[in-house]
This record gives C-alpha cells, structure tokens and sequence, in this order.
C-alpha cells in the first residue's frame, strides 16, 4: 500500500539489513494506527495532464522551440500549485541550459520533380529524402547532372567533372569514393570537400544519393559546416527508392551508370534532361531551453542536506520534416504527468520528507541528455549528497511488468528499497540490465546510484512491442493508459517512503564500486574448471567445494570466461601421441556445459558475439588450450583446435614442448622457440588465435614478442618484482608486452603473488622430509613406507598452520599490488587485467576464495582511487580489445 508521509506519520526507519522484517512491521503498526485519510495516486488525473502536454499546440515539445518553453512554465506552475519550492536558478523552477548549435528544420521541405513529369517525393527518414545539416536555406531549382562521386583529384588522376558543366544544375553525387582509387585523402572525400566543390562550379544544390556508403543514422547527419552553404544551395540526401522514380520517370538506370564506372573505372558523369525542386529552411544556432526543478526540503538537521532526485525528460521530437507532430505522450510527457501527479499527492499529505526531495523535468534528452548532463556539470545540489537518482522514461503504456534499469547494477540498494514496495508490485519488477538509454545514464559517471523505471517491455520494433508508436507520430494521449500511471506513482511513492526518512547510510560507496562491477564487461583468463566437469561436477549448481560454477560467475558477474582445455608434458612417446585427444575432450566438455545451460551460457568463438551477452546475464564460454603439447608437433592440428572454437594456446606448460622453451625447464634447451615454434606463432597470427606466454621461458617470451604480428597475452602470471617467481615476468617483460599492445592477466596463486612465502612453505617441506628420511623426488616419496608419509605429512600440516600465521598476508590487496604494479611500469591501465586460474590453484588469496567473491577486487581498486574507466578496462576491457585486434582478420 502507498502510504505519503503526514505530520503523525513521520517516524525514523532504519534500513539496515538486520531490521528489515522490523520495518515492515512498522509499516504495518502504521496502517493499523487511526490517521487522517490518505490521498491516493489518481492515473486519471496524471492522464490529464499527458494530454495537455502532448496536444498538438505544443508540437512535440522539442527543446529550443518556443513551445518547449510554454510546456516548461506549464510544469513549473503545477509545481508550484502542488507545493514544491522553488529548486531552480535565482529562487526559481529553471535551470536554464545551453543547447551550443542548435539545429532544426522548419517547414515545408520539398523536393519535386517538374519536367518530364511531376513526382511529388516525401522527405522523411525511411521515406524519399531528407535534408542534411549545413544546408543553405531557400529554394533550389535546375536540372540534374550526375557526377559520380564529385571527386577532382590529381593524385590520382580522376575527375568527375571533366566532361560536364554543371553551372546553374542540382548535382546527383554517390558518398565516399571509390576502393581502386588509392592515394585519395580522407578530407577529399568528405560531403563537405564536394560540396564546396560542387558551389566552385556554380552548381545550384546538391543532391546525395544515398546508396553505398550513404547517410544512416536516426538524424539527418551534417553534410558541411554552418556558413558553407549559401541561401538558395540546398543539399539533400535521396534514397534508392526515390532515385528510382526520378530515373525511371525518364527512361534512364541510375544503377547502369553507376555500375559502369566501378567496373571501368573511368567517371560516367551524364546530364539528366530532368528539372527538379528543393526547398528547405535550416536553422543552426546556439538556443536555451529549461530544466524545471521543484522541491520538498528536508527537515531533518543531519539528514537535510542529503538529497533525492525524482525525474523524467520533458522534450520530445518536435516537428519533423515530414509534416508530422512527434507528439511524445508515452515519451515521455507520461513520466512528467506521474512527476506532477505524485507531488499532489505527497503534498495533499503534508509531505516532510528528512531528505530533500527534487523533482526534475529535463530538457533535450532526446538531444543526447543535453539538460540532465548540463545539470550533472552545473549541480544545484552536491552530486556527492545526492543519494540516489530516480528515473521515469515511457511508463503509458504497456502491460503490468516494471522494468527497471538499475535494479541489478544497485542490487545492494534496491533489495532495501523494494521492500516497501506492495506485494502486487514486487511480483512485476523485472531486471533492464545494462540500460543506458536515458538521463540517469547522465548520473551514473558521478558515482550517483541510479535506477530507472519503463512500464512494459523494453522496445523489440516487433508488432507486438508494448511501446509501438515509440519515435512516430502516433504516440499521442490516446495511446496511454491511467493504470500505468498511476502504478508508476505508486512505486516511486513507496520508494520515496523509504529513501525520504532512513537513517541507512545511503551513501555508502559500495553501492557505487557494485555498479562499476556489474556494469563492466568482467573476464577471467583462465581458469581450469573444465576438468571438474569431465570429472562429474555439476557446474550448474553452486558447489560446496571448488572456485567456479554458474551460480558463483554470476555472483561476481563474470561476463567471459575462458575456459582453460589442459594438457600437461608427455611422460614419454606413447603419451605424447595422446595429447590432442586429451584437449579434444575438454573442448567437447566446454561445449556440453554450453549446450546443457542455455539459459545462462554462450560460447563466444567471435567478438561479434559479445553483444549477445549484454543485458542476458549470460555467460560467454571461450575455450583456451594450456600446453601446447596438445597440437603433437602438427600445424593441422592447430586448425582443427581453432575449428573447434579455441581461440587463445597457451604455449607450453611447466616444461618445455618440443618446440618452445618453459619457464620450469632449469636451462632453455632450444633457446627459445625451434623453427617450428616460429611458424606456430605465425600460423596463430595467420589464424586470429591468441598467444599465451604465461608459463614460457624468458627466452621463448622474447622470441613470441619478436615475431608475433598481433598483441600477446599473459593470462595467468603476476610481477617478478613484486615475487620473484619463474612464472611471473620481469619489468623489462610487462614493458615489451605493453610495447606489444598486449596485457598479462594477475594469477591469484598465493605462491606466485608472494614467492617468499612460498619458498619458507617450501623449505619446511624439505626440511621435514629430510627428518623422516622421505625423498624429494614424487615418484619415489610415493613408493615410501605409509605410515612414514603419514608421519610426515601430519607435521607438514601442523608446522604449515604455524608458519602461515607468522608470514604476510596474501590477499586482496596482494592481488591489487601487483596490477598497481604493471599499471606503474607500463605507464597506463591498458596491459593487465583477471587471470584467476581458479580451479587450478590449490589454494586462494584470503577474500578471493571463488570468482563470486571477484566484486571485492573491484572495491580494492575503488578504494585506492583507480578511475573508473581504468577500472573498467582492468575488469575486462583490455581483453576485449586484445581479441578484437586479433579476431579482425577473420571477422
């Protein structure tokens, strides 16, 4: 039940998670104590106003029109009569915001055909034409003249204009240029450069054909800057469709030309005996348009100057150039209609909130967030007390489901928040992960915490979407239904319940440093899970024992995991042969947790593929070989691997192969790579597979960084500096790797984040076994008397516990030190990132004990003041970027 706080409601809550169940009890005491009768939500009353706003009298309400203003002071005033204050500039409800550049087209814009017969084409987006930024106002008028891609070169020799005289014509000119003209500069390409030398021709317009490389986007994109175009030189863009009734209006194939002059490569510029019309009236100038703010403020005296922000765009469209009013009613005069229907309500209940409490209606979302990223820039409240932002964007129409935006990425936060929800809403919320299409996305790099509310499903363009006129004119008041508003006043009430009077800290920076996580693209590099699986785990369940699962990646939301295919050095010929098919079987495993998961696994073999994970909370499997062993000393085999999906070997393992030195071996015996070795780093580069040094002998590193054509990776090592360890790479490493454009992944084995620990752990087990009379050597310590290795292995225990209290901690921070370390030696953050090899340590840095656990890495970082796009690229980032240079050949 929404119940707004009056004078004998107002209480203290406390948010914890320990009393949780006791703030529900609370709510209910409330709702049993005799109170005045609370005003409810009315979704006929926020209607009402969505349908004044979204009338045609204020066409489209788009920001820097007139009528975006009076839509402005018509929401100030309500705000006003609703009891908000004054939150704006100079005690007002503006905030007033510069849109720098400012373009619109005013109509009519035509574009007609006179002679030989009248065509009458639509301008539109997706319809005939459109015009283009940077044209010249007023009216064009001539004859056309093809002219080929409106190039004068003489490197290379080509002129588009040699055998025509386009003086007083509308010039018909094809984007960008053609491939066998080398040699062209980019800047002679542009529609600007043909423009201009279009206008030094006499032409009288220009039109683009909007074929080959043409003019895509959702805007009419700039043809030239302001000032190039003269009054009466109008430029327009003109589809297939539309070039075909021009042409074949005359007995003529546009396509015939075109085609002609690609096989010949000579210019096929013609004139056409056609008379066309163009007008349009482009207007582009620095304009203001309001952000309208409005308050309740706190009462609280410690509590006061924290601050609640609830809002929604104002502005929609406009007038396009088709003719149409984009009227805007579910976009979004539907959220400002809930904005102004809640505080009637909050204020019909003398809302007091302890927190101040803002209402925002932004200006020129539509524009690209231009009002709320103005306000985020000129903040009339600190960002850094401002506790949470609360969105509102499309919540007409649709069915009963509440998506919001932020409800996972905030997870910590909205689990309190959600409890006050009523029952009958909890049921609906659904997750919008990785939304950023509107202007919280403006918050969000402010460490603000953020949620956003859109009734019904998100847009699917399919004939059943739940926002079907969303961007066309026909989204006007008719389509929007007062139970959703109302609904949507009722959520954000129940919320503001909450967030209004806590005493929780809601501005703890975890809340933040858990976003920055989830919203990151998270990879592993490695791990050794796979094995597990063959051996009969479950991976699907969360498993008592081992590092990773399906649970446990999506509780430290791991976006791509790289599954290590492990093969480890024959122990003699025989066993040699069997490597691939040892390989080939974990391959076939990985693709079996994929097939047997598909809810929540994808296996990813191209970096096309990983838009397919963004907002699923799948997970993308991609498959990595650890030893090269596995191809048997033949390059078919490498082939077969990558037609199987692996994408990234990892050379050797603890010992050499017989074509590459390992970091195990005490002397490199083939000084690196063999000739062999050389073509297995060519034929990986030729592939677009990614090569792993980690475990290779120094030697071998610096030959794969000699050869190698695309960056390297390190997947599973650490700093030698910081623990000097075979395994990990020296300075003068990371340095060439990062000159490589390549990147290690941090290994988390405590023995190799702190090799001295390691070396007094392993001297105790030398010394005791010394003492029993135990060999070194493992297979002879496993042909020993039993109960002597009992003996022995009791004390190891024992001795092992005592010693590991006495030595330094390897944790979190230990892990943290050595990325602090690469970034410190390479110079930026690019060149490192996650190399778990969970599932193949036998044991982990205390508070990374399972990959759910990987968000606490995030907070270190935090914490230690990494940026948060520094954060971003260490979490995964540079890995996509790895594997995106490497892929590119093949994609």
């Amino acid at each position: 039940m929404f119940i707004p706080f009056s004078k004998s409601f107002r209480r203290e809550l406390s948010m914890s998670h320990r009393n949780r169940l006791g703030l529900l009890f609370g709510l209910v005491i409330l709702t049993l104590n005799p109170a005045p009768a609370q005003v409810k939500p009315d979704g006929r009353r926020a209607w009402n106003h969505v349908d004044y706003l979204a009338s045609d009298a204020f066409k489209g309400r788009k920001s820097g029109t007139p009528e975006y203003r009076l839509a402005a002071h018509y929401v100030a005033d309500k705000m006003k009569e609703y009891g908000l204050q004054p939150a704006g500039e100079k005690s007002g409800y503006f905030q007033e915001v510069l849109f720098k550049k400012w373009k619109n087209f005013d109509p009519p814009t035509r574009l007609e055909v006179h002679e030989p017969s009248r065509i009458d084409l639509i301008p539109g987006r997706g319809a005939d034409f459109i015009p283009l930024g940077g044209t010249g106002s007023g009216i064009s008028r001539g004859r056309l003249a093809f002219a080929g891609y409106g190039l004068r070169s003489k490197s290379p020799n080509w002129d588009d204009y040699a055998d025509i005289n386009v003086e007083g014509r509308i010039v018909l000119l094809i984007p960008g240029a053609p491939k066998f003209l080398e040699g062209l500069k980019k800047r002679e390409t542009t529609p600007e450069a043909k423009i201009k030398t279009a206008l030094k021709l006499g032409a009288a317009g220009v039109l683009f054909m909007n074929v080959g490389e043409g003019f895509g986007g959702r805007r009419a994109p700039a043809a030239a800057k302001k000032g190039v175009c003269p009054e009466n030189f109008t430029v327009m863009s003109v589809y297939e469709k539309a070039l075909d009734r021009i042409f074949y209006s005359s007995g003529i194939s546009w396509r015939d030309w075109v085609s002609r002059m690609l096989r010949e490569q000579k210019t096929h510029s013609r004139y056409l005996d056609i008379a066309v019309e163009m007008e349009t009236h482009y207007i582009e100038e620095d304009r203001r348009a309001p952000n309208v703010l409005g308050m309740f403020p706190g009462r609280d005296p410690e509590l006061k100057d924290e601050y609640i922000i609830l809002g929604g765009h104002l502005d929609h469209l406009g007038t396009g150039v088709d003719g149409f009013v984009y009227n805007g009613a579910d976009d979004n005069a539907s959220s400002v209609g809930v904005l102004l229907e809640l505080a009637r309500v909050l204020h019909a209940n003398d809302f007091q909130p302890a927190r101040t409490v803002v209402f925002a209606a932004w200006a020129g979302e539509e524009l690209g967030l231009v009002g709320s990223r103005w306000y985020v820039k000129h903040p009339l409240f600190p960002l850094k007390r401002t506790v949470i932002y609360m969105n509102m964007d499309m919540v007409g129409t649709g069915d009963e489901d509440l998506f919001v935006g932020g409800m996972w990425e905030f997870s910590d936060c909205f689990d309190i928040l959600k409890e006050a929800l009523p029952e009958r809403l909890r049921d609906r919320l659904r997750y919008r992960i990785d939304y950023r299409g509107s202007d919280h996305s403006a918050f969000l790099p402010s460490g603000v915490t953020c949620i956003s509310l859109r009734s019904g499903n998100p847009l699917t363009r399919e004939l059943d979407d739940e926002h079907p006129e969303y961007h066309r004119p026909g989204d006007i008041h008719a389509t929007i239904l007062p139970e959703r508003l109302e609904e949507a006043a009722e959520y954000h009430g129940a919320l503001l319940q909450v967030l209004a009077e806590t005493r929780e800290n809601l501005l703890d920076p975890v809340y933040h440093q858990r976003y920055l996580h989830k919203s990151s693209f998270v990879v592993d590099l490695h791990c050794d899970t796979i094995g597990r699986q063959l051996r009969g785990v479950d991976l699907s369940l969360d498993n008592e024992r081992g590092h990773i699962d399906i649970p446990k990646l999506k509780q430290g939301a791991v976006d791509l995991q790289i599954f290590a295919c492990y093969v480890g050095p024959p122990r003699d010929e025989a066993h040699k042969h069997q490597a691939a098919k040892t390989v080939f079987d974990q391959i076939d495993g990985v693709h079996e947790l994929v097939e047997n998961n598909p809810d929540d696994m994808l296996l990813i073999t191209s970096p096309n593929q990983l838009r397919n994970l963004r907002g699923t909370r799948k997970i993308g499997a991609l498959i990595g070989i650890e030893g090269g062993y596995a191809i048997e000393n033949d390059l078919r085999l490498l082939r077969s691997f990558y037609r199987n999906g692996v994408r990234l070997m990892t050379l050797t393992h603890w010992l050499r192969t017989d074509w590459a030195d390992a970091s195990g071996d005490p002397e490199p015996l083939h000084g690196g790579l063999t000739e062999f070795g050389e073509d297995v780093v060519r034929e990986m580069n030729r592939l677009g597979m990614i090569i792993d040094v980690s475990h290779v002998h120094d030697e071998t590193f610096w030959d794969v960084i000699r050869l190698s054509e695309d960056p390297v990776v390190a997947s599973h090592s650490c700093c030698r500096a910081l623990s000097d360890h075979h395994r990990n790479l020296s300075d003068k490493m990371l340095k060439a790797l990062a000159k490589n454009n390549g990147m290690v992944g941090i290994n988390f084995m405590p023995g190799f984040l702190n090799a001295d620990n390691q070396k007094r752990l392993d001297s105790l087990r030398e010394e005791l076994l010394r003492k029993n009379g135990l060999p070194e050597d493992r297979e002879l310590f496993r042909k020993a008397d039993t109960e002597v290795k009992l003996k022995f292995s009791r004390e190891l225990r024992q001795r092992r516990e005592a010693l590991r209290a006495e030595l330094p901690p390897v944790n979190i921070a230990t892990v943290v030190d050595h990325i602090e370390h690469v970034v410190k030696v390479t110079g930026n953050s690019n060149h490192v990132g996650l190399g778990s090899d969970f599932d193949g340590i036998s044991s982990t840095p205390e508070g990374l004990e399972h990959a759910g656990l990987l968000p606490e890495l995030t907070a270190e970082m935090a914490r230690r003041g990494f940026k948060d796009k520094d954060i971003t690229k260490i979490l995964g980032g540079n890995f996509i970027r790895i594997f995106r240079k490497v892929s590119a050949k093949k994609d």
